[in-house]
């Protein structure tokens, strides 16, 4: 079965994948061939391996071809984000050969008999799976409350920086209108009571209420 070529792996990705569960084994590579041909060889100590991708399924010939490059004595790997035909996993089968289909997040599938036998009891992590978001770890993205238009701030013309009419939000310290109901910045609440907002004059860049020796 071969796996739809949007959601493929790519060359470069599909040997990343080979390689990472090659080293969870524990026979790493010795030995890595330049790619060619939309294949890409590494040598083990224990394995000859190679890394295929095709436009469709991997058939019978690149199966025949691995067979016939590969060290007398070595077991024989193919991994392949295409997958593989029906003839490619027959013979695959007959001649002793693991094949593997790489999934989009870079997960080895066993195809073959061989290929069963020669996984190891835990698979390694795939190496292209998504993130885990915020809300999956247990972490709730903040979102403001949502914004009405009678939580508007009012166009308010000549009023002083340095005035009552304007308020720090007591979360972020982002200025408001002092009848502001909600922090633009954070979207914490505001309180309305004026009667507790300082009412001093301050300076609108430092905060300081020095500017009060100025009046």
């Amino acid at each position: 079965m071969g796996i739809p070529k949007d959601n493929q792996l790519t060359l470069d990705e599909a040997y990343q994948a080979t390689y990472l569960w090659l080293d969870h084994t524990g026979d790493p590579p010795v030995e890595i061939l330049e790619p060619a041909h939309g294949s890409v060889e590494l040598h083990t100590a224990k394995a000859f391996v190679r890394v295929r991708l095709s436009e469709a399924p991997v058939e019978q010939s690149s199966v025949l071809a691995l067979l016939r490059a590969a060290d007398a004595g070595k077991k024989l790997l193919l991994f392949s984000p295409s997958g593989f035909s029906t003839s490619a996993l027959s013979i695959a089968e007959t001649q002793g050969i693991a094949l593997f289909t790489l999934d989009p997040h870079g997960r080895a599938i066993p195809e073959t008999t061989h290929a069963r036998t020669a996984s190891p009891e835990t698979e390694p992590d795939p190496p292209f799976a998504p993130d885990a978001g915020d809300e999956e770890d247990g972490l709730e993205t903040y979102a403001p409350p949502p914004w009405r238009e009678e939580d508007a701030e009012p166009e308010v013309e000549g009023i002083d920086a340095g005035t009552s009419d304007w308020s720090d939000c007591p979360a972020c310290g982002s200025t408001h209108y002092r009848n502001a109901k909600f922090c633009k910045a954070c979207g914490t609440r505001l309180q309305t009571d004026t009667s507790h907002v300082d009412t001093r004059m301050r300076c609108r860049n430092c905060g300081s209420h020095d500017i009060e020796k100025l009046r």
